[in-house]
């Protein structure tokens, strides 16, 4: 006699339905999460909820931000400088939202000596509070003089 592969039992119908509009929202969400024109909506909305994944989600650009940085210094390259001339090297490499963190703020590069440090204002979007993230690299290129 041939043994039969187990398969768990089918879901009841209502389970099933539950599933796939838990899907469908999450979708939804995500949608308006990747788009700037919608995100602060979601974001005002579901704030206390969301801040962790935005958190998450911002770390995420920022180490992107920082690879392309570091590359640009192993290559010798000149670094962008702070302001506006970041600003338009963000906007040249980096596609949609990604050009803003989470909260629909424009990232900061902030140059020392010894390091680079890639700047979100964070979920109340004012720079230089408890709630703000930052990415730092050391060692950015030696004949560098800003800082």
């Amino acid at each position: 006699m041939k043994a039969r592969p187990w398969f768990p039992p089918k879901p009841e119908p209502e389970v099933r339905l539950l599933w796939k509009i838990l899907f469908i929202l999450l979708i939804l969400l995500g949608a308006a999460l990747y788009f700037p024109s919608t995100r602060p909506v979601v974001v005002e909305t579901l704030g206390p909820v969301m801040n962790p994944v935005l958190s998450w989600q911002t770390k995420g650009e920022m180490k992107s931000i920082g690879r392309e940085l570091e590359t640009l210094n192993r290559q010798g390259a000149e670094l962008p400088v702070p302001g506006v001339s970041f600003q338009s090297w963000i906007n040249k490499r980096f596609m949609g939202g990604s050009k803003t963190d989470a909260w629909g703020v424009d990232y900061t590069l902030h140059m020392w000596r010894d390091s680079v440090g890639i700047v979100s204002n964070g979920p109340d979007q004012e720079l230089g509070t408890p709630d703000d993230l930052c990415l730092l690299y050391t060692s950015p290129s030696p004949r560098d003089p800003r800082g």
